[in-house]
């Protein structure tokens, strides 16, 4: 009797142990298909920015007078969408999950190769980094801030707490014109900071990365990297 009641209880605990590691594989294999999932999309959307607005080096902005200005809209599997930027006569626009594209930037160091979406919202942000402020549009005069979310994976703005002073950060907009910037500052701050918003200097080139730090959840901190464009 005891024997049988002693066997029953390992079987139950046997099916406990069995049935939490499939729980946990099936929640780990979740997360990473949808990790695979939002990076093929990101890449999607930036192969139609690329297509577009094809790359021009610096030197060569003269060309981006040439761009096409009709009103077509590349669709990155979705629809909708408004706001733009640096598009000057071109009124192109690449759609991402409703959103325009509006750029796109590479940390190389990070791995971090992301369209950026014009409008900051819970849904944008779960797809993409955004534009939350601009002094002029992108690659302009004055400082750019662009926020993404930290998954503590590989997604966006995930690894930004490694990125180091001397980084380079690659953004392109719809002139088709990628700058190189320098990174020049990173540090931790709190949520309601926003001093580094507004440029020191109006007449330098800055863009500033924003994320929430990994344990944002109880400190509601913020990791910032601060970069100006070189040359």
């Amino acid at each position: 009797m005891f024997n049988s009641k002693y066997s029953s209880v390992l079987t139950i605990l046997l099916i406990i142990v069995i049935v939490a590691i499939v729980a946990i594989i099936g929640y780990f294999g979740y997360e990473i298909i949808a990790e695979k999932s939002k990076e093929k999309a990101s890449e999607s959307a930036i192969e139609q920015f690329d297509t577009a607005f094809p790359t021009v080096a610096a030197a060569d902005e003269n060309e981006v007078q040439n761009v096409s200005t009709n009103n077509e809209t590349l669709d990155a599997n979705v629809t909708g969408g408004n706001g733009g930027n640096n598009s000057g006569s071109n009124s192109k626009k690449v759609m991402f999950k409703g959103y325009e594209v509006i750029g796109t930037i590479r940390i190389p160091s990070v791995k971090v190769d992301e369209p950026i979406l014009a409008d900051v919202t819970k849904k944008s942000l779960e797809n993409a980094v955004a534009l939350l402020y601009t002094t002029n549009g992108l690659n302009q005069p004055g400082n750019s801030v662009i926020i993404g979310h930290n998954y503590r994976n590989n997604l966006f703005f995930s690894n930004n707490d490694k990125i180091k002073k001397g980084d380079s950060v690659y953004i392109k907009d719809k002139t088709g014109v990628e700058r190189k910037y320098k990174v020049t500052d990173t540090f931790e701050t709190s949520a309601s900071d926003a001093d580094f918003y507004k440029p020191k200097d109006v007449n330098k080139t800055t863009v500033v990365l924003s994320t929430c730090t990994d344990d944002a959840s109880t400190t509601n901190k913020r990791w910032i990297v601060m970069a100006e464009l070189e040359g």
